[in-house]
């Protein structure tokens, strides 16, 4: 039975795999330009998107946590197939608008679930200890797809079309669901009362307020998780705004997820390195002071700025989860990280949308440069909390 929960790893690898062969990101902000959309409109549907998990990001991690993190990433798998079929077939801001609520839909009811389904798989085999590890692998595998997904993505826009690259997307999200189908449910601890919208209640409660080793964590990860977010879709329109195209785009991208995916790999060991005081110090002040550089610096060093953000990001994720997951019980840990992952949604829908806003009202520059301020003071807020309630977290181990 051991045996089959470790399969699980291998499963999740497959999910993870679906979600970030991205062949869309290198020409996304290309296709919605080439389909009349400004700045202001791409922000806008990537915010909306964002709501539309948030909205249901306690709710489906609550449901994964009582009806099974399996049952949850499978409805999941399957909107996220089918909302870059509709995508595949618009055209026009509403049917994009259509199909990122799918989307957000199906990315709720897998958030959360697939960190907790892997920490108690682990648990199930006595490994907890390595999910710092595990998790920095996954994440890692993640960014190589996503490096590999931008090449794939870049060649297919310039011999096919921009549209091609969407239709192929479709076909590897639909890699999830059986991936998601051949899932083994762990066995966990069971919540402690009656399930319904009390004890949603009291959960959510508990983890933001009253367990302050636990919301410490979750605020810390939840502004890193709106920066890092927010600078994946920030980079692209910076690139278009620099005047690069997909050629020139294609490449940055590529070895801008390569640094997060090898950095990621080696999670566990970058952190031992540098020891946790430094890996959550750089955490906390160079990620948002990487947007006041972007907005500030010329290409080339801004471009360096942004590679060492992404050198961060690699461990950074991992790191966090690992926080919040050693503070919370595996009975409510999907909806914990659900409550972690709707700040983030939250955070982002209205981050992105006022960089947009700025960006077509005054300059993207001074976006970026307001947007890193904004996060710094959160950020720098997020890390007194966490050395007042958590300082072990940043002892050296």
């Amino acid at each position: 039975m051991q045996q089959s929960y470790h399969h699980n790893i291998y499963y999740l690898y497959i999910i993870k795999l679906s979600k970030w062969l991205m062949l869309i990101m290198p020409i996304v902000a290309l296709f919605y330009n080439d389909n009349g959309l400004t700045d202001f409109d791409i922000f806008l549907l990537q915010a909306i998107y964002s709501i539309s998990v948030a909205l249901l990001e306690i709710p489906s991690g609550y449901m994964a946590d009582i009806v099974g993190r399996k049952k949850s990433m499978i409805l999941g798998s399957i909107l996220g197939t089918v909302g870059y079929v509709v995508y595949s077939f618009s055209a026009t801001f509403s049917g994009f608008l259509l199909a990122e609520v799918i989307l957000g839909l199906g990315g709720s009811l897998i958030s959360g679930a697939d960190s907790a389904l892997l920490f108690d798989s682990l648990a199930a085999t006595g490994r907890q200890h390595r999910y710092l590890q595990f998790e920095g692998r996954i994440t890692s595998l993640g960014n190589f797809a996503e490096t590999g997904a931008a090449i794939c993505g870049g060649v297919i826009a310039v011999f096919l079309s921009y549209r091609a690259v969407y239709i192929s997307q479709a076909a590897i999200a639909a890699l999830a669901i059986p991936a998601s189908l051949l899932l083994l449910e762990p066995e966990r601890d069971r919540h402690h009362g009656r399930p319904g919208f009390s004890h949603i209640f009291s959960v959510c409660n508990n983890a933001m307020f009253k367990n302050k080793q636990l919301s410490s964590s979750i605020f810390l990860s939840a502004i890193t998780g709106v920066a890092t977010l927010c600078m994946a879709w920030t980079a692209q329109i910076y690139f278009v705004n620099q005047g690069l195209n997909e050629i020139a785009i294609t490449p940055l991208w590529v070895t801008l997820n390569l640094t997060v995916a090898i950095v990621a790999a080696f999670a566990a060991a970058a952190v031992k390195v540098l020891g946790n005081r430094s890996a959550l110090t750089l955490i906390v002040f160079y990620i948002p002071v990487t947007y006041i550089f972007l907005g500030c610096f010329p290409l080339v060093p801004a471009l360096l700025s942004l590679y060492l953000f992404y050198s961060v990001r690699g461990y950074a994720t991992p790191l966090l989860k690992n926080f919040i997951n050693q503070n919370c019980d595996s009975s409510i840990r999907a909806t914990v990280l659900s409550i972690r992952n709707l700040f983030v949604r939250f955070g982002f829908a209205l981050l992105g949308p006022a960089i947009g806003w700025m960006s077509k009202n005054s300059s993207l520059s001074s976006g970026l440069i307001l947007a890193g301020f904004i996060l710094l003071f959160f950020s720098s807020i997020a890390a007194f909390r966490l050395y007042k309630f958590l300082p072990e977290s940043f002892q050296n181990q």
